[in-house]
């Protein structure tokens, strides 16, 4: 399967928000968004020249990754990115995730956000494979991501240094034949979603 073209950024629609291509034109709210402690806790500190820095650059994932920005009810919420992180594997992508508004968090919107991409990347793209990897101790992203389909792959001790400190890593995944089960949980059974 070859990799997708980078210029390919089309947004992609959910049922109650869309995922949009990131533009320079974000580069405040992704500075605001990545500066809040919740997310600092996640991802760790931004560059300190984060703000002055176009985001569609600060934020690239490189030549086989995308960054969507989630709106909801036409505002900006958050962010999610899909990355192709294994060269030569143009079948299997990693996500990362996360709402900046807090006005915005437990309202399962970060679920949905997931689940849109997720739809995206195996109906639309193929994939065999999506993965993610959350903090262990950040019940809320990993209940968010078992709701929307992903599996417990193992934990990897002190894998990652976020904000100074080292960092337990769970790595989850969710398979291609797992995907419809997942998707039938999130569908009503009249196929209305």
């Amino acid at each position: 399967m070859p990799l997708p073209d980078p210029t390919d950024h089309e947004p992609i629609q959910g049922p109650r928000l869309r995922l949009r291509p990131i533009t320079p034109d974000d580069s405040v709210a992704f500075a605001r968004w990545l500066s809040d402690p919740e997310v600092v806790a996640s991802f760790g500190r931004p560059p300190d020249d984060a703000a002055e820095t176009p985001t569609a650059e600060a934020t690239a994932v490189g030549p086989t990754g995308w960054t969507f920005v989630i709106e909801y009810r036409c505002r900006p919420i958050g962010g999610i990115e899909y990355f192709h992180d294994r060269p030569g594997a143009p079948w299997s992508a990693g996500i990362d995730i996360f709402i900046g508004e807090p006005d915005a968090r437990d309202r399962g919107l970060g679920t949905e956000a997931l689940r849109t991409l997720l739809q995206y990347l195996f109906e639309s793209k193929g994939l065999k494979r999506v993965t993610i990897d959350p903090e262990p101790s950040n019940r809320r992203a990993v209940r968010a991501y078992e709701k929307a389909g992903f599996r417990l792959d193992g934990i990897l001790r002190r894998h990652m240094r976020i904000d100074g400190r080292w960092a337990d890593i769970a790595f989850m995944s969710i398979l291609d034949e797992e995907w419809p089960a997942a998707k039938a949980r999130w569908e009503p059974p009249d196929g209305s979603a």
